[in-house]
C-alpha cells in the first residue's frame, strides 16, 4: 500500500478539524440551555446564569484551538492543557446531568436517578471531549507521516558550469557564506588577462528550485532559523521539512534545501553569497 500524498493527509486533518468544530458548536448550544436552566433552578439570577455556560465554552474553545495549532506545528501540548480540557468537560457534564442524577436534590448516593436523563444530557459533552482527544491523537500520528513523505522529496538539480553572458552578475550560493574568489589580475603587462567576472556557480552549490543560482534570502533564512530554534527549544529536535513548507509557504525542493542548511548551520549566519 502506497503512502498517502501530503495533500491527502492535510485534507484528512482539515476534515477532522471541521467535524470537531461542528460537534463543538452543536454541543455548546445544547449545554448552554441545560446549564442556564440548572443555574436558574438554584436561585441564580437569569442575567447571571446566562454567563456561566459561555465562560466554560470560551475556555474550552480556546484550549481546543491552541492544541490544534500546537499539534499542527508538531509540538505536544503541556499537561495543563489536558487538565483544563478534562476539567471543563467534567464540569459541563455534571451541570448538564445534575438534575437527572439527584432529582430529589438529596446529595449522596443516587437513589432516584434517571439513567435516561443522564445519558441524554451527558452524551454531548462526553462526545465532545472524546472527539477532541481522538483528533489530537490523529494529528500526532499524521504529522510524522508528513515529515517522512517530505523527506523523500528529490533534491534540487545541480547547476552545470556555463560561461557568463556579457554584463551578467555572478552569484554564488555557498551555504557557509564564504566570499567569491577575487578576479585574477593579468600576469604581466600586455600578457594574458582573465575576465573580471568571477567563475560561474561551482557544481555542488545549492540552488533555488527554479534552477536559478542565488543565495537564500536573508529574511527567509532568519524566519527559518527562528522556527528551527523554537522547535528545538520545545522538542529538542530540528524543525521538519513539512513544518518549513507550512510556515514559509515553500515548495518541497526549496524547503528540503533550507532544511539541509539548517542542519549544517553553525553560527547562524545566512548562507548568502
Amino acid at each position: 500500500m502506497s503512502a498517502p500524498a501530503p495533500a491527502e493527509a492535510q485534507a484528512l486533518l482539515t476534515a477532522l478539524t471541521r467535524a470537531l468544530a461542528g460537534v463543538a458548536v452543536l454541543a455548546l448550544i445544547f449545554t448552554a440551555v441545560n446549564v442556564t436552566l440548572f443555574a436558574t433552578s438554584r436561585g441564580v439570577t437569569p442575567a447571571i446564569a446566562v454567563l456561566l455556560d459561555p465562560m466554560v465554552a470560551l475556555a474550552l474553545a480556546a484550549i481546543l484551538y491552541a492544541d490544534a495549532r500546537l499539534a499542527a506545528w508538531g509540538i505536544r501540548p503541556p499537561h495543563w492543557s489536558a487538565a483544563l480540557r478534562w476539567f471543563t468537560a467534567i464540569t459541563a457534564t455534571l451541570m448538564n446531568t445534575w438534575g437527572s442524577i439527584w432529582p430529589d436534590r438529596q446529595i449522596g448516593t443516587p437513589i432516584h436517578a434517571d439513567p435516561a436523563g443522564v445519558v441524554l444530557h451527558g452524551v454531548p459533552t462526553v462526545l465532545l471531549i472524546l472527539l477532541t482527544e481522538t483528533i489530537a491523537a490523529y494529528r500526532r500520528t499524521v504529522a510524522p507521516l508528513l515529515d517522512r513523505i517530505s523527506s523523500t522529496d528529490p533534491t534540487p538539480d545541480r547547476a552545470p558550469n556555463r560561461p557568463l553572458r556579457s554584463g551578467e552578475p555572478a552569484t554564488l550560493s555557498d551555504p557557509l557564506g564564504s566570499p567569491a574568489p577575487a578576479p585574477s589580475e593579468g600576469t604581466a603587462a600586455g600578457g594574458p588577462h582573465i575576465a573580471d567576472n568571477p567563475p560561474a556557480t561551482p557544481p555542488g552549490a545549492p540552488i533555488a528550485p527554479d534552477g536559478l543560482a542565488g543565495a537564500i534570502d536573508a529574511t527567509l533564512w532568519a524566519h527559518a532559523v527562528a522556527i528551527d530554534d523554537s522547535v528545538r527549544t520545545a522538542t529538542g529536535r530540528p524543525v521538519s521539512v513539512w513544518r518549513l513548507r507550512s510556515e514559509l509557504h515553500l515548495g518541497p525542493d526549496r524547503a528540503k534545501q533550507i532544511h539541509t542548511q539548517l542542519l549544517k548551520r553553525g553560527d547562524g549566519a545566512p548562507p548568502l553569497s
